[in-house]
């Protein structure tokens, strides 16, 4: 009979003492065995490295043999093919993501989801613009984590940690080759330059020369989705057919390169420095326009650029591990008015970020405790121009945010150790500031601060050393964006009718309350690694996109010309609710046979059950308006009149999302895997029609892909990458639908 054993207290101190650096190297250790399902990872997200086996909190990993065989372009790629999320994805390098029912974002400095860089805040809004490339592994942790990292981190955070190499210079350099000319070159060194400096560095280049084809093999399409949307109008579903079989779309082509250092100084024997850059630029990204409008436009253009650095000092001292860690960045985007040879810049939006963090992580035996000092600092400003230096009024407004928080969280082993406990709080003191912003009359510069307390506990209790249940509770915030307090701008139709689109100062921020509890299962001697957890999320003050419509008889017109058809604001909701189930599965039938092998089949998901909000019926009293030839925008938040409070499902979010498939390894030469993503039923706004502003509903689809590599020679590869194998037209966003099938052919090295 088989003796009942737990982690010993070695055990324990060994994983404590690799929290002495607290740096991202630790969460290296066995890549290996978690990419064969065996959930025996390192994982740094809770802000201290722990086995992910003994945290309560939900972590999946991402890690380096995954991102390595990957075929994605992009982040959220990965996190849409591996991780189960939410996706909202432009073809022209625009994305977000979102994680347990809350929706997906992209352009707000205030979102969701929170994205990490090594447990700093990266200071992001899109996705696209963080290279994979110096990327070693990815844990995404699910469910609230304002306990630790304040606003935005309502969904989850999701924490992508770069390369630390020490030891002996290592390098590698890969090349890929495909359709419509995509172009992939990059190329990385790392190691120890003497016995104290140690030093990583990376570079790569992208590139697409030629418009891509829309997908129309839809081998999927009709086995679970449809051939049409379904417009949702008060009383009736109105079919809407999809487009775009075969059809090849123009301007999406585009090309970024990106590089990246990293030095670190062993300062004393106790004491370490690392200094990190990071660069993205991407000049010319052309956009397709929405293939369901109703009216002419070529599409969009623009210039997208990104930069971040950060200090660090670390430190062993006994049981303390100190750290201090200074960062900023800036994100940059410039758009311009036409594709014609002579375009100007007609709108500019800058996102600056930086932050302090500061805290020491305390062994106490088996026992943690995690505590520090955070303040981040955030700042958006955006300029307008009608024709070549000639402003004009920008719809956002210049702002800033600013938290000073102060956290602390404690990790306790009990009962030899069969029980986990954590248990954590973290006090935010907010400023949101609003500036007074060029030809916006309407903004004068004011400020307003806020306190939020969010706790969080854990527990997990090990049945047995390979089974056991956790379940967590928490709470979380976000800060409202400026854009939605004083946001102000008007978008014109094909038919003449104009949206407005508005702030509302009094907006509040928003919080939720989630709780989850799971039973997992892990075991290398069986190569099988499972999950299923159910989550509950209640939102209270949910910040919600609300439209009105002005009667087709009774619209005003502009001093310009424009009829004005709707408008748009933000409210507080009175809340939201998501509930559901969220599971992992990994087999490997390869533990057999002793892992001389790896036959693993893999699958991730979210069901959700409930993914509701509440929002108020919201009209316009018309009346004041009728005849007007001179209306303004701004004119229309004293007129907007809120009814009845109704129920909605939360825009981008689909009922369930599925991704899995079938990875093969001879460890020697040859691997291969051929993966899946199936996304249900999601809900949008329909921007193609002014006049009739309603949700549509998307139908469900799903694509395969396919890798395979042949080791040619010793440290060199050959691959073969093919995505969306069966050819399906589809699309993250409505009217914006990405490639269909594409292969490529992939050269890697290593010296």
């Amino acid at each position: 009979m088989r003796s009942f054993t737990f982690p010993s207290a070695r055990r324990l101190a060994l994983a404590g003492a690799a929290a002495a650096s607290l740096l991202p190297a630790a969460a290296r250790a066995q890549d290996t065995l978690a990419t064969f399902g065996v959930d025996t990872v390192v994982a740094t997200t809770r802000r201290y490295p722990a086995l992910r086996a003994e945290i309560p909190q939900k972590i999946d990993v991402v890690g380096e043999r995954d991102l390595r065989r990957a075929s994605a372009d992009e982040l959220a790629d990965v996190l849409k093919e591996q991780v189960s999320a939410d996706v909202v994805q432009y073809p022209g390098l625009l994305s977000g993501i979102g994680l347990r029912g809350f929706r997906p974002e992209f352009s707000w400095i205030n979102q969701r989801t929170l994205i990490l860089i090594d447990g700093r805040p990266a200071g992001v809004t899109n996705l696209s613009t963080i290279d994979l490339h110096q990327v070693e592994r990815i844990e995404v942790l699910r469910g609230p984590a304002s306990s630790l990292y304040g606003s935005s981190a309502m969904g989850g955070a999701v924490n992508l940690i770069t390369r630390r190499s020490r030891g002996a210079l290592r390098g590698s350099a890969r090349a890929s080759y495909g359709s419509w000319e995509t172009l992939e070159l990059d190329a990385r060194a790392g190691g120890s330059l003497s016995r104290r400096i140690d030093a990583d560095v990376g570079v790569s280049r992208f590139s697409r020369g030629r418009d891509y084809r829309v997908g129309e093999g839809n081998l999927f399409r009709g086995l679970v989705g449809s051939e049409t949307a379904g417009k949702l109008f008060a009383d009736s579903v109105h079919a809407v057919p999809e487009l775009g079989d075969g059809l090849r779309r123009p301007n999406t082509e585009y090309g970024y390169t990106s590089g990246s250092a990293r030095l670190g100084v062993q300062l004393t024997g106790a004491v370490r420095a690392d200094v990190r850059g990071e660069l993205f630029r991407a000049d010319d990204v052309e956009g397709p326009a929405d293939l369901y409008s109703a009216f002419p436009d070529p599409g969009t253009r623009k210039d997208l650029g990104r930069r971040t650095g950060e200090v660090a000092l670390s430190g062993a001292f006994g049981r303390h591990a100190p750290l201090l860690r200074a960062y900023a960045g800036v994100e940059e985007t410039e758009f311009f008015d036409t594709y014609a040879e002579s375009p100007f810049i007609n709108y500019t939006s800058d996102v600056r970020s930086s932050g302090l963090q500061l805290q020491d992580a305390l062994r106490l035996g088996a026992h943690a405790l995690t505590a520090g000092f955070d303040y981040t600092y955030l700042e958006a400003t955006s300029r307008a121009f009608s024709a070549p230096a000639t402003p004009s009024a920008p719809f956002g407004p210049d702002a800033s945010s600013a938290s000073a928080a102060v956290f602390a969280e404690t990790k306790l082993s009990l009962l030899g150790p069969r029980l986990t406990a954590t248990l954590g709080g973290r006090y935010d003191r907010v400023s949101l500031a609003l500036e007074e912003t060029p030809l916006r009359p309407d903004l004068v510069s004011e400020e307003e601060t806020f306190t939020t307390f969010n706790p969080s506990v854990g527990l997990q209790y090990a049945l047995t050393p390979e089974l056991r249940v956790h379940g967590t509770a928490g709470r979380a915030f976000v800060t409202p964006d400026a854009l939605f307090k004083a946001g102000l701008g008007l978008s014109t139709g094909g038919d003449g009718a104009a949206s407005i689109t508005l702030g509302n100062p009094g907006l509040d921020a928003e919080s939720s309350v989630t709780y989850d509890l799971g039973v997992g299962f892990g075991s290398r001697r069986l190569g099988l690694d499972a999950d299923v957890t159910y989550f509950h999320t209640d939102v209270e003050g949910r910040i919600s996109q609300v439209t009105a419509a002005f009667p087709a008889g009774g619209r005003p017109r502009t001093a310009e010309g424009e009829t004005v058809g709707s408008v748009t604001t933000w409210v507080n909701a009175s809340g939201a609710e998501m509930a559901g189930v969220e599971w992992r599965l990994g087999y490997d039938l390869g533990a057999r046979a002793g892992y001389r092998y790896s036959l693993r089949l893999f699958a991730n998901a979210t069901h959700l059950l409930t993914r509701d909000e509440e929002v108020p019926a919201v009209s316009v009293d018309a009346a004041r308006f009728a005849g007007r030839t001179d209306f303004r925008p701004e004119e229309v938040a004293d007129a907007l009149v809120f009814g009845d409070f109704g129920t909605r499902e939360i825009r981008n979010v689909a009922d369930r999302t599925i991704t899995g498939g079938v990875e093969y390894d001879d460890f020697r030469r040859f691997s291969a895997r051929l993966s899946g993503r199936y996304v249900g039923a999601r809900t949008d706004l329909d921007f193609t029609d002014f006049a009739n502003i309603t949700d549509i509903r998307y139908p469900a689809f799903m694509t395969v892909d396919f890798v395979t590599s042949v080791k040619v020679a010793r440290g060199s590869e050959v691959s073969l990458l093919v995505d969306n194998l069966t050819d399906e037209n589809y699309y993250e966003k409505r009217g914006f639908n990405l490639p269909g099938r594409s292969v490529r052919v992939r050269f890697s090295t290593e010296f």
